[in-house]
């Protein structure tokens, strides 16, 4: 069976991955820094592939190398990973005018959303590079498109993402690895209301399921010829 890991794996988006993956026969390695939500997710994924769950803070470089050398053992290679790690108000960051962010503010919200790609990726790569093969997709957000109000830090992390893989992407297509990112809006979340009225053409907010076939999608050999690329998954509400 393929193998991938996520990380923030205990959002609402990742478990919509990791459930369209395990169905579609991968096994996965679920990891958030939320362990007992990771295994919750973990444990509600049904198919023939297997999810097992793990703690990690994907803002540690030393932790992220030593989850993923452990992984490299365990499975021998890596076919997949999803950087899902992130967020901004359901991870404790209000939004405010950037004239009242203070530099604390910045560094941390560009750690949790810009550097956790970061280290995650530079940690999987070689793997991947030595394998000759492998996908990465990560998650970025319609606010890295098109930025927002008061979400300043957020939107400049978030397209930081997207600028950072298609410049990767371009230094390890001869490896046969490919880097591509998924940019959701308008989606569900568990920190938002129920009754959250959708601002989408469609009509309905953009679910957790809808993201995890585009990310299925890209990690496919159905999408071989697919790199650098950023999948807007918004039901049309993040034009540009």
């Amino acid at each position: 069976m393929p193998f991938a890991m996520i990380t923030g794996g205990a959002s609402l988006i990742c478990e919509g991955i990791l459930h369209v993956l395990v169905a579609r026969g991968w096994d996965v390695a679920i990891a958030d820094i939320n362990y007992e939500g990771a295994q919750q997710v973990a444990a509600g994924a049904k198919g023939p592939g297997v999810a097992r769950a793990y703690k990690l803070d994907a803002r540690e470089r030393d932790d992220v190398a030593k989850l993923v050398g452990e992984l490299a053992s365990r499975h021998g290679r890596f076919d997949g990973l999803v950087n899902g790690a992130g967020g901004a108000r359901g991870i404790g960051f209000p939004r405010m005018p950037f004239v009242e962010m203070t530099p604390d503010y910045w560094l941390r919200m560009i750690d949790a959303n810009l550097n956790t790609v970061l280290n995650v990726t530079h940690a999987v790569l070689p793997h991947m590079i030595a394998a000759k093969g492998g996908s990465i997709v990560s998650i970025s957000a319609g606010r890295g498109l098109k930025g927002g109000k008061n979400a300043a830090i957020y939107s400049a992390a978030k397209a930081g993402i997207i600028a950072f893989s298609q410049s990767v992407a371009q230094e390890v297509g001869e490896y046969g690895v490919r880097i591509n990112t998924i940019a959701p809006g308008n989606a569900e979340a568990r920190w938002k209301k129920s009754n959250d009225e959708s601002r989408s053409p469609l009509g309905r907010n953009t679910s957790a399921e809808d993201v995890g076939k585009a990310v299925a999608f890209l990690l496919s050999e159905d999408a071989s010829h697919i790199t650098g690329s950023c999948l807007d998954i918004s039901g049309g509400t993040s034009l540009h």
